[in-house]
């Protein structure tokens, strides 16, 4: 039975306890952490061009509450900080430092797709984002220095935020709990529940949260896939009609077939549920996959492949673009960057290989090539930049 950190609950166990549900306090998650990252470094990483990252200052330069500013950011911008209240914020660490993809190991018994990044923040002494929902589950790390949670024991689904700014500031907040994070601490938070971080020193907070897509993402993606498969065809109609006094009402009973309709189409829609959720759930942001693409080349042959793994040659996962696989009694899916790529059932089998192993040998090509569907997708991910050759 595998054992969710120090907390005497198996992974299972957290599942069926905490996840979705309520806020668990795991002290010495990571026994003697110490952050692999300085706050100089990750300042370092706000500075560039092609990296996701925002300073929050509590008063900004024009006296105006929460002022929020957009990287990449400057040295002038940290030479005119004030010593304390201000947070600068970067996300899709773990892609842009791929040495702190162990920080997500302990969760992977959650589904990779799920997740969504590693974000990494850096507070001096009151730096604070003011109290706030989010509506996604958050592991909360504590990394370096002692940052103070107020939370509330209630998911709060309508919030009543302050008008007027550009971050969603919760207009009251009561907390229930209050716990100071050391280094190596984890605070887990279900989405919709507020919760009020303070820095009391300088410190960094790992955030690895995982997302969830909407009722309208996926009604929207799957209209797509429809489209794309030429279902959803039929029109409405009303066998059933009834005379109406009133000629330009649409009246309770149309409302009913139109319901019905939209339940058939869902209905006719289940074949492409899988491939509208992958498409979805593997859309990369344009940035990560710009710096993806930067490894991409000529379409590989399977010899050529063949010919690289021989002499030694080892294939590394791409860690800006995002992976997900299905399988159904008829062939197999790999999903990668939004796009869709099948293989037949014979090697459905080998989808793991291709969607979630850091690297490629020639023992794992000697799986792969003998099935020619999946050699022939993994010859198209190299391509792409999905998986490159160790000497990029």
């Amino acid at each position: 039975m595998s054992h969710f950190f120090n907390t005497g609950l198996s992974q299972q166990q957290f599942l069926e306890q905490y996840w979705q549900k309520k806020p668990l306090l795991i002290r010495q998650a990571f026994p003697d952490f110490e952050s692999p990252i300085s706050p100089e470094e990750l300042a370092g990483l706000a500075c560039e061009p092609e990296i996701e990252s925002r300073l929050i200052e509590e008063r900004g330069q024009d006296g105006t509450a929460w002022q929020v500013s957009c990287g990449p950011l400057s040295a002038d911008v940290f030479a005119r900080l004030p010593e304390t209240h201000w947070t600068m914020l970067v996300q899709d660490v773990d892609k842009h430092l791929p040495e702190l993809q162990y920080l997500l190991d302990p969760f992977r018994f959650i589904p990779d797709w799920r997740r969504d990044d590693l974000m990494v923040s850096y507070a001096p002494e009151f730096g604070t984002v003011g109290p706030h929902t989010d509506g996604y589950d958050v592991f909360l790390l504590q990394a370096m220095g002692t940052r103070r949670w107020q939370i509330g024991d209630q998911p709060i689904t309508q919030p009543k935020l302050i008008e007027g700014l550009e971050l969603q500031i919760l207009a009251e907040f009561t907390p229930d709990q209050t716990w100071d994070l050391q280094p190596g601490d984890i605070l887990y938070l279900p989405p919709h529940f507020a919760h009020h971080g303070v820095a009391l020193n300088d410190g960094m907070t790992f955030s690895v949260g995982f997302r969830a897509p909407t009722r309208v993402d996926m009604l929207d993606a799957v209209i797509n896939s429809m489209l794309e498969q030429v279902l959803g065809k039929k029109r409405y109609h009303d066998p059933d009609l009834s005379l109406n006094s009133h000629s330009a009402e649409i009246d309770t009973h149309a409302m009913a077939r139109i319901k019905q309709m939209l339940h058939q189409a869902i209905d006719e829609a289940e074949p492409v549920l899988a491939t509208a959720l992958g498409k979805f759930v593997t859309d990369t942001k344009p940035s990560l996959s710009a710096l993806a693409a930067e490894t991409s080349t000529e379409l590989p042959s399977i010899d050529e492949l063949s010919t690289y793994f021989k002499a030694g040659g080892v294939l590394h996962r791409s860690l800006y673009y995002r992976f997900a696989w299905t399988s159904n009694e008829r062939s197999g899916k790999l999903f990668m960057a939004g796009e869709a790529y099948s293989v037949d059932i014979q090697g459905e089998n080998l989808l793991p290989l291709l969607a979630e192993q850091l690297i490629l040998t020639q023992t794992d090509w000697q799986r792969l090539i003998k099935n020619a569907s999946v050699a022939q997708v993994l010859c198209q991910l190299v391509a792409e930049g999905g998986w490159y050759r160790q000497d990029h």
